[in-house]
């Protein structure tokens, strides 16, 4: 009689079997993945859109041919960036160590304690390089910082000399004011120069995120300082000249007097004279960045410079499905990584002109911020020169042979009257002088109320010398709801896709452009000059061109008007024209808006979490840079922006495929899965 086996052990059996398979099974896909994660095993392929863990063939192509050790640190507080891209740091970092064999490449985060260790070696290192530098410069500060306290020690008993010698009568009344004011300042000063002395102090004094002192406000405080007081005290010497003493006492002691009150501003001249002359120091830039918040720091063998976060992250304000704002950040690490390190590499960086016809400087603080100060600092970053060219107060700078040097005209933002001022006619003589020198060029356009009267804008007529049509007398408006639900009219125009093969468009592309009082521009027909749109104006329902672009006690406000906008509006042009006296072609670009690099508009910051600030606008910022470089002939100094290496999953399809294709992955495919699973499901019942 056979033996059968209970179902409870043939149960357990395969139960037993069937767990020992599994255990096998997670065993060996445990090994084989091990196996797997071995570096020399491994590949990674980054299939994002724009390529975000991928360094192009340019920028490998860079890196394989550095030589000397090079290193690049990004200074971030990790709690204030997205983990995202903390994460695409990282790992563009890795892909620069791996693709560079004589690089290092670190990310302190400066508001852990385990890395103030790095971040003070940092420091120390940057400090190091340029020893001797400093040292001359911290001498020479010191010294002036010395002549301006024997300034104010000076000032009080000068005054009580002059109260003193000047109170007799029969002599001249004008001089006798003029000397009494300067008198009055004097004692001013002795009263209260020690506030000029604690400002020095304090810049001299070095904080904890700084490398070294601000010397570099210290200088430009005491220069200002002993240059105001030494033209001030040379007045007042040639004033007491004049005074008519009487006695010849009385006249020894005013010759006396104008002499020691003319040596000491000969003194005050050559110790502000010396300030002058110091050459910048490339620490000081750095420390700036570092003052300033984030930074990425490259050090190669002979040069350094910083990246601000303001350039390195691309933050942009966008509107989501409930309408709510949120910040768009995307990291541009691999392009301006690279294109700091080819500017690092120039023996001979470009340097750039700010041409205007105002009075004062629009490289300082301006009370409406209607001045170029975050610009410059930007350019300054990035190793560029910045110099200004007041047209009706100096001559034309002149730069060593070789430098490329770009031009960057600031017109009149307005006018009073229908005659052109002296000042303005002098601007447009200089900038025309500059074209037909084959210079390279940056025009912006103000909108001009000449045409709404029938009278031609002048600007407009430098600008067709350029192949290019400026309807100066328009703007493109457009209208908008505002925080209130309230609808107003817009009077500028915010710009983020720029598709034009051209490197500007690239550099500018996915970052956020702002354009007050946008002009509208078309090539002249038949001109016969190449003309390369960079930016567009979408044609909508809302957006239209207006000649009355003024509000009008009359009128009031700005209205919608009746010229709808059909088609696009271009707003940026560059040109390449052939040279002029021999050596590279001559690139000129034309922007339809006035205001745009401006500190009021391109410096508008909000709040992106914390204490961390990010640029309203930073494709302003942007389009200075890119275009700096690419009209100096330096395109490979142009970073290209977030979305230019973007790549597209399918080519070729058109707008047809495409709904097909959606319908297919969204209804078609879940359908017939739910298909074969009923029928399986009946199969089995049956």
């Amino acid at each position: 009689m056979r033996m059968t086996r209970p179902r409870s052990s043939r149960r357990i059996g395969r139960w037993t079997s069937s767990m020992l398979f599994l255990l096998a099974l997670v065993v060996g896909l445990i090994a084989i993945n091990d196996i797997l994660m071995q570096p020399e095993l491994r590949a990674r392929i980054d299939a994002t859109k724009s390529r975000s863990y991928s360094l192009s063939p340019r920028s490998q192509q860079l890196l394989a041919g550095l030589e000397g050790p090079w290193s690049i640190t990004v200074v971030m507080v990790d709690a204030e960036t997205d983990p995202a891209v903390v994460s695409q740091i990282d790992e563009v970092l890795d892909r620069y160590a791996d693709a560079a064999p004589s690089m290092t490449v670190q990310r302190i985060d400066p508001s852990m304690p385990g890395a103030l260790t790095e971040y003070d070696r940092l420091l120390m290192e940057l400090r190091d390089r340029e020893a001797e530098a400093i040292e001359s410069f911290e001498r020479t500060v010191r010294n002036a910082s010395e002549e301006f306290e024997n300034l104010v020690a000076f000032a009080g008993p000068t005054a009580d000399r002059i109260d003193r010698l000047v109170t007799r009568e029969g002599e001249d009344a004008a001089a006798i004011r003029d000397v009494e004011a300067i008198a009055a300042a004097l004692r001013l000063l002795g009263q209260q120069g020690h506030l000029v002395l604690e400002a020095v102090e304090e810049a001299t004094t070095p904080e904890g995120g700084s490398p070294l002192p601000d010397l570099e406000a210290a200088r430009s405080i005491l220069e200002q300082g002993l240059s105001r007081w030494a033209n001030e005290l040379k007045a007042a010497a040639r004033r007491i000249d004049r005074i008519d003493g009487g006695a010849s006492e009385q006249q020894q002691e005013l010759a006396r007097l104008s002499n020691a009150i003319s040596a000491e501003a000969t003194a005050l001249a050559i110790t502000a004279d010396e300030l002058a002359r110091l050459e910048p120091l490339e620490i000081a830039r750095i420390a700036g960045q570092l003052r300033e918040g984030e930074a990425a720091i490259i050090v190669g063998p002979d040069r350094a410079m910083a990246i601000p976060a303001s350039q390195l992250f691309a933050s942009n304000l966008r509107q989501d499905e409930v309408g709510s704002v949120r910040i768009d950040q995307r990291f541009r690490g691999e392009q301006l990584l690279s294109s700091a390190i080819r500017s690092l590499q120039q023996d001979t960086m470009p340097a750039v002109v700010f041409v205007h016809a105002d009075d004062v400087s629009r490289l300082d603080a301006h009370p409406q911020q209607a001045d170029v100060t975050g610009i410059t600092g930007l350019l300054e970053a990035a190793r560029i020169d910045v110099v200004e060219w007041p047209v009706t107060l100096a001559p034309q700078p002149a730069f060593a042979s070789g430098t490329p040097v770009v031009w960057v005209v600031l017109p009149p933002s307005e006018r009073i009257g229908f005659e052109i001022d002296p000042a303005e006619r002098r601007l447009l003589e200089a900038v025309s002088h500059l074209i037909d020198q084959g210079n390279s060029v940056l025009v912006s356009l103000y909108p001009s109320f000449l045409p709404r009267y029938g009278q031609s804008d002048p600007w407009a007529g430098l600008v067709s010398r350029m192949g290019i049509e400026a309807d100066t007398g328009s703007v493109v408006l457009e209208e908008a709801v505002d925080g209130e639900g309230e609808i107003v009219v817009q009077m500028f125009q915010q710009l983020t896709e720029f598709t034009a093969p051209h490197p500007i468009a690239s550099a500018l592309n996915g970052q956020n452009l702002a354009l007050p009082l946008p002009v509208p521009l078309r090539p002249l027909v038949g001109d016969g000059v190449p003309v390369q749109t960079i930016a567009s104006v979408d044609p909508s329902a809302d957006r239209w061109l207006e000649s009355q672009w003024t509000p009008s006690l009359d009128l009031g406000p700005v209205q919608k008007g009746s010229q709808r906008m059909d088609e696009a509006v271009d707003v940026i042009y560059a040109i390449e024209r052939p040279p002029v006296a021999g050596g590279r072609p001559q690139r000129l670009l034309v922007v339809g808006s006035g205001p745009w690099m401006l500190s009021n508009v391109a410096d508008v910051a909000v709040s992106a979490g914390g204490d961390r600030i990010s640029l309203l606008h930073p494709g302003n910022h942007e389009l200075m840079m890119a275009s700096v470089a690419w009209l100096a002939g330096e395109d490979q100094l142009v970073a290209q922006g977030p979305l230019s290496q973007e790549v597209a999953r399918l080519r070729g399809i058109g707008g047809t495929q495409l709904q097909i294709v959606g319908w297919l992955l969204t209804v078609v495919l879940p359908g017939a899965v739910l298909l074969l699973g009923i029928g399986v499901w009946m199969a089995r019942r049956t």
